[in-house]
């Protein structure tokens, strides 16, 4: 389990790697949706967005990297 990542002589918090993954997974999810033009029935789309890094932060950190 790690308890810090080291890039160089820096240390971040494992949290901060499950950020960046879950706003990656959204930009993914978003572009899917904007294809299939599921993205029509999202009254509020930022706050949509931040549901859905909210949902994978959480999805990433209790699968994928645990701490």
């Amino acid at each position: 389990m790690p308890h810090e990542l080291a890039w160089g002589d820096i240390y971040f918090s494992p949290l901060t790697l499950v950020v960046c993954m879950a706003i990656v997974a959204t930009w993914i999810t978003v572009i899917i949706m904007n294809k299939t033009k599921l993205s029509r029935f999202v009254a509020f789309p930022s706050l949509t967005f931040l549901a859905i890094v909210v949902m994978y932060v959480v999805a990433f950190d209790h699968f994928v990297i645990r701490f």
